[in-house]
């Protein structure tokens, strides 16, 4: 079972488009907002991992697979957008507005990267260590808070970074950034996860 966290853990909390746009939270100064939307990304793979634990690969067909693919690489791309465009605003007037509940959940339901984790854990590792009925839910919400806690600490770096820098200028070129690291991701995912999969 231990396997089960160290493998969550050494995926959920390498750097993603959730991590990225927490991170980026942070540094705006959001990350007392950020509750929301890393709930939103715990409710995503609570979701997938019960979803997966009990149908197995049944109901995650393969062929599903690009096209949730293809949604989460629009979804990551208007985000990165969203993140371009917002305005910094150092002198504590109307901030712009931080990531939401929906966003944490869309951006996980839609992510390739998340099977990455789900499939693994629910359709091998689940089974190998006897997790089975309702030990199912059980350790889909164990790994729920687990997957809160990536983007919670990232924004949590963030602030800590964004209190030692307080010219507005990095935190334009950081947004810019952020929003092409997103653009990246997206087309990562649209070539690894959509692209050639399709091709015959």
């Amino acid at each position: 079972m231990l396997s089960i966290i160290l493998f969550c853990i050494g995926l959920m909390y390498t750097p993603g488009p959730v991590n990225l746009l927490s991170l980026n939270n942070g540094l705006q100064n959001r990350s007392g907002a950020q509750a929301p939307f890393s709930l939103g990304v715990a409710a995503a793979l609570c979701f997938w991992f019960m979803v997966v634990g009990y149908a197995g690969s049944t109901i995650v067909d393969d062929a599903l697979l690009p096209w949730l693919g293809l949604a989460g690489c629009a979804f990551i791309t208007w985000l990165a957008i969203k993140v371009l465009k917002s305005k910094v605003n150092l002198e504590g007037g109307r901030k712009p507005a931080a990531m939401t509940f929906k966003d944490g959940l869309f951006i996980q339901l839609l992510n390739p990267k998340a099977f990455m984790v789900v499939v693994p854990v629910g359709t091998v590792q689940f089974p190998a260590a006897g997790i089975t009925g309702p030990g199912i839910a059980v350790w889909s919400v164990l790994l729920a808070l687990l997957a809160f806690g990536a983007p919670t600490s990232y924004a949590m770096m963030g602030a800590l970074l964004g209190q030692r820098v307080n010219r507005p200028g990095f935190f334009r070129a950081f947004n810019i950034a952020m929003g092409l690291l997103l653009l990246l991701v997206a087309a990562d995912i649209a070539w690894q996860h959509v692209l050639i999969p399709l091709l015959p």
